[in-house]
């Protein structure tokens, strides 16, 4: 099953909204030069200002010679989002970059000189979503990243924000969830890895929703996706009496049309008791 057929046609979609003036971001940034004066403009524009999971992001990178000239290593992009780490009993918050991509190699950048780079770039499937039903995740946020390589330094320090929204798969689930009563509170992204899940990026994201009077055995829920090309693992970690219970299932891309509302509620009815 293409990409296109998994989500790219489907009527729920698109789950993002433009959260951005216009159709391009651009961010400026200034590199010194090896001299020390005169250095290059970088410019970055998003042509794509969403895009789901498995997606491709469009822009371009805009350099702008300096008054001096100068030699450039290495234009790169990569997707970067705020993760969760444990450490010492401790918890703390850091940018992570992910699925970096080299978009130009070597080239000589002349005095005052202009060189546009158009790029393409995959949002990997495993992507954090900040935007459902048409909304803001609260707590969420991705970035596009430009790393510029002058001779021998690196510049990595402006992102353009993008909106990434819900893979119809996802869309279902969080839908579902809603119904049966359960009220979607915030989300965030943790380092780590899912035992008996298989995972490109060591980390997966966690969409907590507040407890429903409709099952008065159980606290809040916990929803993380390990999206892939063919569907994707859906983790409910639900807060018991009793300690914490697991539900584990997956979903194809193309199953979506599927009772999940129900399928749902019979799950977490059962572990309830």
């Amino acid at each position: 099953m293409s990409i296109g057929m998994n989500w790219a046609t489907a009527s729920r979609i698109p789950e993002w909204s433009v959260p951005l003036s216009g159709h391009t971001v651009a961010m400026f940034k200034k590199l010194l030069a090896a001299a020390g004066v005169g250095g290059a403009e970088v410019e970055t524009e998003l042509h794509t200002p969403g895009v789901q999971p498995g997606g491709t992001v469009h822009g371009v990178v805009r350099v702008r010679g300096g008054s001096v000239p100068q030699e450039i290593s290495r234009i790169g992009l990569e997707f970067v989002t705020k993760v969760e780490y444990e450490h010492t009993e401790e918890e703390y918050e850091q940018n992570r970059g992910f699925a970096p991509v080299t978009v130009h190699g070597p080239f000589h950048l002349p005095t005052g000189a202009v060189f546009d780079i158009p790029f393409a770039i995959h949002a990997p499937w495993e992507t954090p979503i900040t935007f459902y039903n048409g909304h803001h995740l609260p707590g969420m946020a991705v970035s596009v990243r430009t790393i510029v390589e002058i001779a021998g330094a690196v510049d990595a320090g402006d992102s353009d924000p993008i909106g990434v929204g819900a893979l119809p798969v996802q869309h279902v689930v969080l839908a579902a969830m809603e119904q049966l009563g359960f009220r979607l509170r915030r989300a965030d992204v943790e380092q780590g890895w899912i035992r008996g899940i298989q995972q490109e990026l060591g980390f997966y994201q966690e969409i907590e929703f507040a407890r429903s009077p409709r099952y008065p055995g159980i606290g809040e829920v916990e929803v993380t996706f390990v999206a892939g090309q063919d569907g994707a693992e859906v983790v409910l970690e639900v807060d018991r009496s009793r300690g914490d219970g697991y539900l584990g299932f997956y979903i194809d891309h193309s199953g979506v049309d599927g009772d999940w509302t129900a399928e749902i509620d019979r799950m977490i009815s059962g572990i309830g008791h």
